[in-house]
This record gives structure tokens, C-alpha cells and sequence, in this order.
């Protein structure tokens, strides 16, 4: 055993290595082929759970079929790309599995999106066709002028109200279809295009991942063998179908091990628990603030005997995982750290709370940066610096000529997130923007994502500490921490937007007495801003810091109360206009009296 390996890591990577050489053997694999393997295995056993309804592995391939055969008489060819702009239900996977039966691309498009971010990802997909919900359909109207696609290339389905529409009816259509396997299934390969999964665009409109049958099964591969999932397992899926964790990371998951799945169309805090029990889900996968949500709220007594052993998820900070595990009596929780575009991902099956694995994997590197511009530091020959432990860096991940990495759709894009000449001569490494922290026996915890690590006196301050420092505050329900500029000053300063609880009473000085003893100097905001809600993601329920870093403590843009730090007080003042005009003046360094200010 290799001494960097701890032996429940050493076990992940034996059932890794077992299921890609069995994968291996036969090239011609894909969605469609698995199944239909369980299909033919085990046709009457349910495998997907929607609301009241259920659906057999046999009723689950004959509706798969419907789309395969209805596609390909329309004249579908290799290659040719489908846009999904659906919410989660039975019929998106239905539409996925039956497009990679005759070799077609299922381009998965952001239903929250709006307007030139929707536009933007049609065009990208380059689609012959496009498939919409009804639920769906008054955002994509609001764009559909902008797009280049008759009638005839649209169609509409989940319509149970008869909504009118200028688009194909498409279930009028596939009930006239048949729904027997398509002779095409077989002719599939493990390294075609599968799906387009879209990031969030939090750097620039969003960009189309290529998503290979290959990849798909390699990631479902290691998550199940990180929770150790069986196919007795039930599969709890609430998250949007077109974020990877959702479509790639759980159903894909199900599809390897012909676990069942229980869908929902929407993630919802208050029927969370209701789920569990109603459909006896043993398996979770979280992202972001979901387990913080589920803390938010009141006991209640569907939270207790239920069927939730295992949770795997990103981005579960330490306080929460270990009040989440108390309270809910969850199993285990893993974590693990990848990105939809990257691979070699970080796991942490030893359960340590905080951590999202340990830096032993070949090919992965923790590089140190400038905190604010994100430059990397070169040595005198002129490569990257590998961080040592108590180092914060970007993570990188090697590039190998048997291309694992597939990249954008987007090439230009992708070649901007790849650097060159990193750690020797002619080497390549794909940029993650992710900054990580190296602990001690190769530990790493998660930073932030670039730009949202600041530094300010000469420390790089971490929003997710700080964050996780401020929500342990009982008043405050949610905090988003982000760094603003000062004039005249180097760096950032802290800013906090905080959500308050509004059953628990909040006093501005019992917070500054809190933060004074809770944080560093340099950690603690100098600007605090009350909001009546926190923006998420609706896919990764991360949350958005982007407005907040435009609007800064800017009071002829911030309509709610803003506090400012007095350092010689000791304490929050309010933000007052005659103070504001003296930051703005580049005069932070003198306010030692804000009395005169106020």
C-alpha cells in the first residue's frame, strides 16, 4: 500500500480500477446500451420514482425508445445536438437516454436563465432541434425571436393543461411512435459526446462542457465507490438535472449500478425530510448551502426515523457537517472536490469534517498565486511553486496526451484555462480558478473560487471562514462575505451582507463584542450591510456575491442599512454620508474620531 494512501482511499481506487476494466473491455457503451442491459435483466423492477407515479427499468427503456425512434425518423444524424430546456422530471432523462441511443447530444440548457445568457447557450449548442416544458415556455418565448429555428424545429411537452403554443406538441407525436429498442444502441462509443452541461457563467456567459459516455460513467465510478452505494440503494435526486451533480453525479450513478432513483421536480427545504421518508431514500447528494438550508429549519418529526444513510455532496463547511450529522443522525457524509469540466477529482472518504480530501493524486497540484490578481509565482528557473502546508494556491490539474480532458465545446475557451510550462518544460495543466488550502498529511480544504479570497494587511482572508464564523452568530441566518476596495488602501476590506433571523432580536453591539472575539483583526468586515435574502444558484445553491461586489457600500446604490468597523471603538457605526465622502476621499487612514462623522 502506498504510504500516502489511507486504506479506505486505497478501496475507493480498487473498485475504481475493477469497474473501468470491466468498462473497458467493450468500447461500444453509452447510456442507451446500459439500459437496455437492465432492461433485459430486470424489467419489472422499478427504478424511477416521480411524485406518485413510478416507472419499471422496461417501462423506463420503452419510453427512451419513443424519443430514439421519433428522432431518428425525423433524421437525426451522429452528432447532431437536442436542446433541453426542462425542469426535472421523468421525461428529461427519458429524452437524454433515448437522443444517446442514436448517437445525438443532449445539450442541457439553465431554465433560470433569462434573455442574453439563454440566447447565448442555444447558440452555442449549435441544436438541430429544441425541446421546452410548458413551465419553461414564457421564458424561452421571451428570446425564441432571437433565435434561428422554425416552428417546426421546436416542441413543447409536460403540457397536461393544453397550453397554447406555436410549436409541436411532441407526446401527440410519440404515442404514434413504437418502443422498441433502435438498432442504432450498440453502434455507440465510450468516448463520443454525450451531453453539453453548461457552467454558471460566473466568469462571462456560460460554456458548454463536453461531456463524454466515457466521462459520465468514469465520475459515476468513483462517487460510488466513495459512499460505497449498492443497487438496493434509492437515489434521492431534488437537484436540476442539467447541473452536473444532478444528471451526472446521481443519475449517472443509478445507471452504473441499476440503483432506483427518487426524482423531484424542484429541491424544497419544507418537503425535504417528507421525501426521505416517503420514498425511502438511503442516498443524497448535496451542493452548497443545501445542508444549512435543512439546519434553518424547525424540528419536526419527519426528520426523525428516517431512511438517509449516506450524503456525498461539495462545499459542507465544518460547523455544519458536524451540527447536521448530530442533529439528523446521518451515517456518513463524504466529501469530494471536482469540477464539471476537470477531473483527477479530491475525495474525503476517511470522513474528516471540513476537508475535501488529501493532495495524493497523480497529476493534481496546489500552485501558490497573488491573492488579488492571481498571477502565479515563478521561481528563478520560471516555473510554479507548489504550496506547502498552511500555503493557500489555485489547483491544477495535468493534461495528458490521451485526453482525458475534453474541455468547452468552445475551444478558444478552453485553451484560456490552460497553462503552459508549469512545473517543467512543456507541460500543460487545466486552471480550476479554485483557490485551496494545503493542511498537514496532504490535507486540503477549500478556499473560495478566485476572487473571492481578498487579501487585506498583508493576509489573505478566507470568505468561507468568515462566513461560517458570522453564521454561528444565533441572529444571523445567513451571511455572504465578499472583499470591496478602499482608496488609497492595498487590497480589500471585508464586507459582510447578513441576513438576520427575524425571531431572534439582533443588537449591533453584542455583534461587534462577537466578532471582536471571534475573528482576526484583519478577518473582521469593515463594512456590514443588512439584506432581506441571500442570492443562490438555483443549481448549485451557492451563493451569488456578484451584485453585492458591484454595489460595495455605495449609499446612493444601497437602500438598506450599511455598518461601518471603528477600529478605536471597537465596534459598528452606521454608515453615515459625511463618512462614506471621507473613504470615497481616500481618507480611511485618518478616521481615528468618527464622532465628527456621523
Amino acid at each position: 500500500m502506498s504510504p500516502k494512501m489511507t486504506p479506505k482511499e486505497e478501496a475507493v481506487w480498487d473498485v475504481f480500477r475493477d469497474v473501468m476494466n470491466s468498462l473497458m473491455v467493450n468500447p461500444n457503451q453509452s447510456i442507451g446500451t446500459r439500459i437496455e442491459q437492465l432492461a433485459e435483466e430486470k424489467p419489472k423492477e422499478n427504478v424511477l420514482y416521480y411524485e406518485d407515479a413510478s416507472w419499471t427499468w422496461q417501462a423506463f427503456n420503452e419510453e427512451s425508445n419513443r424519443v430514439a425512434n421519433y428522432f431518428l425518423d425525423l433524421g437525426l444524424k451522429r452528432g447532431d445536438t437536442i436542446s433541453l430546456m426542462l425542469e426535472n422530471s421523468p421525461e428529461y432523462l427519458f429524452f437524454v437516454t433515448g437522443i444517446n441511443k442514436i448517437q445525438g447530444i443532449s445539450a442541457l440548457i439553465n431554465f433560470n436563465q433569462r434573455k442574453q445568457a439563454l440566447t447565448h447557450s442555444f447558440n452555442v449548442a449549435e441544436a438541430k432541434w429544441i425541446v421546452v416544458d410548458v413551465d419553461c415556455l414564457p421564458f424561452f418565448n421571451e428570446v425564441v425571436d432571437t433565435l434561428n429555428y422554425r416552428t417546426d424545429q421546436i416542441f413543447v411537452i409536460n403540457n397536461p393543461t393544453g397550453i397554447k403554443h406555436n410549436y409541436i406538441e411532441l407526446p401527440e407525436k410519440l404515442n404514434l411512435i413504437s418502443s422498441a429498442n433502435p438498432k442504432t444502441t450498440y453502434d455507440s462509443i465510450l468516448r463520443e459526446t454525450a451531453l453539453y452541461i453548461y457552467t454558471s457563467g460566473t466568469t462571462g456567459l456560460p460554456k458548454a462542457v463536453i461531456m463524454q459516455n466515457f466521462r459520465l460513467y468514469s465520475q459515476a465510478t468513483i462517487l460510488h465507490a466513495i459512499a460505497s452505494l449498492t443497487p438496493d440503494d434509492i437515489i434521492y435526486i431534488p437537484t436540476p438535472l442539467y447541473h452536473n451533480v444532478g444528471i451526472g453525479c446521481s443519475w449517472m450513478k443509478a445507471n452504473l449500478l441499476g440503483a432506483k432513483i427518487a426524482l423531484r421536480k424542484r429541491f424544497s427545504v419544507t418537503e425535504f425530510w417528507k421525501d426521505i421518508q416517503k420514498f425511502k431514500a438511503t442516498y443524497f447528494m448535496y451542493v452548497g448551502e443545501i445542508p444549512r438550508y435543512l439546519l434553518n429549519q424547525p424540528p419536526s418529526e419527519h426528520e426523525k426515523n428516517h431512511t438517509l444513510k449516506k450524503m456525498l455532496g461539495l462545499g459542507l463547511r465544518k460547523d455544519i457537517w458536524e451540527q447536521f450529522q448530530t442533529r439528523f443522525k446521518v451515517d456518513h457524509i463524504y466529501e469530494f472536490y471536482g469540477s464539471t469540466e476537470g477531473h483527477r477529482p479530491l475525495f474525503n472518504v476517511d470522513e474528516v469534517p471540513g476537508m475535501i480530501g488529501r493532495n495524493n493524486m497523480a497529476g493534481f497540484a496546489i500552485a501558490k498565486v497573488d491573492p488579488d490578481t492571481g498571477e502565479f509565482f515563478r521561481n528563478e528557473r520560471g516555473y510554479c511553486i507548489k504550496c506547502k502546508p498552511g500555503d493557500i494556491g489555485m489547483g491544477l490539474i495535468k493534461l495528458e496526451e490521451r485526453g482525458v480532458f475534453t474541455g468547452y465545446k468552445d475551444q478558444e475557451k478552453t485553451e484560456k484555462k490552460i497553462i503552459h510550462n508549469v512545473f517543467r518544460k512543456n507541460d500543460s495543466y487545466f486552471n480550476t480558478g479554485d483557490m485551496l488550502k494545503l493542511h498537514d498529511d496532504l490535507w486540503v480544504s477549500f478556499v473560495d473560487r478566485f476572487g473571492d479570497t481578498f487579501r487585506w494587511k498583508g493576509e489573505n482572508v478566507s470568505t468561507l471562514e468568515v462566513e461560517a464564523i458570522l453564521n454561528s452568530f444565533s441572529p444571523i441566518e445567513l451571511s455572504s462575505v465578499y472583499g470591496v476596495a478602499i482608496p488609497n488602501t492595498e487590497g480589500k476590506a471585508g464586507m459582510a451582507a447578513i441576513k438576520l433571523d427575524p425571531s431572534i432580536k439582533f443588537d449591533l453591539d453584542e455583534l461587534s463584542q462577537f466578532v471582536l472575539n471571534s475573528l482576526p483583526k484583519y478577518s473582521i468586515p469593515v463594512f456590514i450591510r443588512m439584506i432581506e435574502d441571500v442570492e443562490t444558484t438555483t443549481s448549485s445553491f451557492k451563493i451569488v456575491k456578484t451584485n453585492l461586489r458591484k454595489e460595495m457600500y455605495d449609499l446612493n446604490i444601497v437602500t438598506e442599512p450599511i455598518h461601518f468597523w471603528d477600529s478605536s471603538s471597537k465596534r459598528y457605526v452606521p454608515l453615515t454620508e459625511k463618512l462614506n465622502q471621507k473613504i470615497k476621499e481616500g481618507k480611511f487612514g485618518e478616521l481615528r474620531n468618527l464622532v465628527v462623522f456621523m
